[in-house]
């Protein structure tokens, strides 16, 4: 098996877009993507059970989600969205992803189950949400460096630490 992964691909997620539409007059929408590159595993599979922002000055605000299972090479080379959710209008500093447990499938059809060693997920990152605007963030797992494979006797163990690059940042509405 070789060390490469491809996680989140979007942390794909795996939510769905939220179905509130309305948005009050000092809010925004942020809209985050997910995307990954192609890699040689045939499945690669996380659990991502919440999405949060961080607003300068201010707490993580959660987004609603629930625990859902996402293959991320059905991320590859496409952006996917995870989550749509209206923000008061303002700078964020960040966005983290937590992910619960996950598994790959090889190219030689084996599982291994990936050992998630921290389930937060940060990414440093500043955007901002502007009243009626949307904001896309997209990010790319970079999975050869997010899955580390190592050898334990007999056994193989898969560790995920995620990689996690910011592809674009945009509001299209400007």
């Amino acid at each position: 098996m070789k060390p490469v992964f491809l996680l989140f691909a979007s942390f794909v997620f795996l939510f769905g877009c939220s179905d509130d539409s309305s948005v009050s007059s000092r809010q925004g929408v942020l809209q985050l993507f997910l995307t990954d590159q192609p890699v040689e595993l045939q499945e690669v599979w996380v659990t991502i059970t919440n999405i949060e922002v961080h607003k300068t000055g201010g707490a993580w605000i959660q987004f609603d989600a629930s625990d859902e299972n996402v293959d991320l090479l059905t991320l590859e080379n496409r952006e996917e969205l995870l989550q749509s959710a209206p923000l008061e209008e303002g700078k964020y500093t960040g966005i983290r992803l937590l992910v619960s447990e996950g598994h790959i499938i090889d190219s030689s059809n084996e599982r291994c189950e990936l050992k998630v060693p921290s389930e937060k997920i940060q990414i440093p990152l500043n955007f901002n949400i502007e009243n009626g605007n949307e904001t896309e963030v997209v990010l790319d797992f970079d999975a050869e460096k997010s899955i580390h494979v190592v050898q334990t006797g007999n056994n193989e163990r898969c560790i995920l630490r995620p990689v996690i690059l910011v592809k674009s940042v945009t509001n299209p509405q400007n």
